[in-house]
């Protein structure tokens, strides 16, 4: 049976009424499982969710003892901010969708973030340097008229000025191959020296862990994504930082939303859909192939049978299972070899305002161990702060992992104090989390790595005999939370073509 696009969507808003069916447990009741999902993120559930919506029988298993995967909100933090799945914006067509379908609404957050120009501070060198003086500022190692922009905006900028190709959405194609380079020799070709490239791009890196082991073509994927969804992602730089305009200049139209209550509301919500069962600490350790099925084996010794199998694995963490027979050539080098951000998080509550006592903003830019600081808006009002949130990115992330958790929120404390006296004693450690260090991630969002688009893109998410692929990291017309949908609905057509 082959399956088009159109009737595909058209057969799945048909069955969408069946979601509120009782829900039957297949690995206690007689019959074959049809397909077994690993992995309850958004790609793994949107992917279930599909295949039972047109009739298949599927059985998902999860190795944490969380649904979300790497859509995670940190319920115990005040205003229950985000330590993964971060935001929606216009583009975000299936993910806003999805929230109709689940009935989990979609708050936008663009009034919070335009309306409260508070900006961002910049610290270099543990200096702080008000932006007004950055352009003469020593410290500044930009050129010509780049001198003028803070140092989160001068990669954006170079990038603009030097992309070598205009055909962003076809990022991947083989004619582009000869840009599967590192962009640090793309820029350093551009008169890019050491020190602009650490400052202006490697501190607070927004993909990899420094500009020398992320491609061209990563950049011109994400610059595509940046430009698809101009206005919301221009909210911020390539790192992250704010770029806020004077207040009450919130542009028409501008969607950056979150689901309301938190992003996780929305895979937990997915999971409530699933009529067959969700397995949670079901680590998988093994998977075997054959003509005529597939046998999951986990770590706790338990097997399941089905006719196929789903991976929504990052590929940091597939590597480590046993697939039998093994997947050859360019997809093996893909699951071996894919890069993934580090990234580790902590998220602060301060006690009282310090910032109205030292009249700086709470959110800061720095090339230290703090990385980059947030202000979190997610009280009563628009411009109450209800946390802190400091990112540490790349090679400072992997830094910071070092210490462990607990050590490094007491260094970041300490940093943030240091840099901020007002600061002092009126910071805690509500939550943290290491996406490196988590065993069921080991990274957070996939890089292609120098080389690694041309040799083995096209081939990654191939089907390999009964087993298929998801995931953000499988995408190729969207990132984040809309990669995930655009992986689950290009497997989903997979597999129903295969095995419906």
């Amino acid at each position: 049976m082959s399956l088009s696009r159109r009737q595909f969507v058209a057969s799945t808003a048909a069955l969408t009424a069946a979601a509120s069916l009782p829900r039957v447990a297949y690995t206690a009741a007689a019959g074959e499982i049809d397909v077994i999902v690993i992995g309850a993120g958004l790609s793994g559930l949107e992917t279930a969710v599909t295949l039972e919506e047109n009739g298949l029988r599927v059985l998902v298993l999860e190795g944490r003892q969380r649904i979300g995967g790497r859509m995670f909100t940190l319920y115990d933090v005040p205003g229950n901010p985000e330590a993964g799945g971060n935001s929606i914006a216009n583009a975000y067509g299936r993910s806003i969708a999805a929230g109709t379908k689940y009935d989990i609404e979609v708050v936008n957050m663009a009034p919070r973030l335009f309306g409260t120009p508070l900006g961002q501070e910049l610290y270099v060198g543990g200096e702080h340097i008000p932006l007004k003086d950055w352009p003469t500022h020593p410290r500044n190692p930009f050129a010509g008229d780049l001198k003028k922009l803070a140092p989160w905006a001068w990669g954006d900028a170079m990038f603009k000025q030097h992309m070598p190709f205009e055909d962003l959405q076809n990022w991947y194609s083989p004619k582009y191959a000869e840009y599967d380079v590192s962009v640090h020799s793309f820029l350093a070709s551009k008169g890019a020296t050491e020190a602009m490239l650490r400052l202006g791009y490697d501190v607070n890196i927004a993909y990899g862990t420094t500009s020398q082991d992320v491609s061209l073509l990563t950049q011109a994927f994400a610059d595509y994504w940046i430009n698809t969804n101009r206005g919301a992602l221009m909210a911020f730089s390539r790192t992250g930082a704010q770029n806020v305009p004077p207040s009450g200049s919130v542009p028409s139209g501008l969607l950056i939303g979150a689901y309301k209550g938190g992003n996780q509301n929305l895979p937990i919500a997915m999971a409530k859909r699933l009529k067959g069962d969700l397995l949670q600490g079901k680590r998988v350790a093994a998977i075997d192939l054959t003509d005529t099925g597939v046998t999951v084996r986990c770590a706790d010794g338990t097997r399941y049978r089905a006719r196929g199998v789903v991976s929504s694995m990052p590929f940091s963490t597939l590597r480590h299972v046993a697939i039998d027979p093994l997947p050859q050539g360019a997809q093996q080098r893909a699951i071996q070899t894919l890069g993934y951000i580090p990234i580790t998080q902590f998220h602060l509550v301060p006690s009282k305002p310090f910032w109205e006592v030292d009249g700086l903003s709470p959110s800061m830019w720095t090339d230290g161990p703090l990385g980059m600081v947030l202000a979190q808006r997610f009280g009563a009002t628009d411009t109450e702060i209800t946390s802190l949130t400091v990112w540490c990115r790349g090679a400072n992330g992997n830094f910071i992992d070092r210490f462990g958790l607990e050590a490094g929120g007491r260094m970041i404390i300490a940093e943030y104090e240091k840099l901020r006296p007002a600061a002092k004693g009126l910071l805690r450690v509500g939550g943290a989390h290491s996406w490196s260090m988590d065993p069921f991630s080991a990274g957070d969002w996939a890089i292609f790595q120098p080389g690694q688009v041309r040799d083995f893109q096209a081939e990654m998410a191939r089907p390999h005999g009964r087993m298929y692929f998801c995931g953000e990291h499988t995408s190729v017309g969207s990132r984040g939370i809309e990669g995930a949908f655009e992986s689950a609905e290009r497997v989903s057509l997979e597999v129903l073509n295969a095995l419906a």
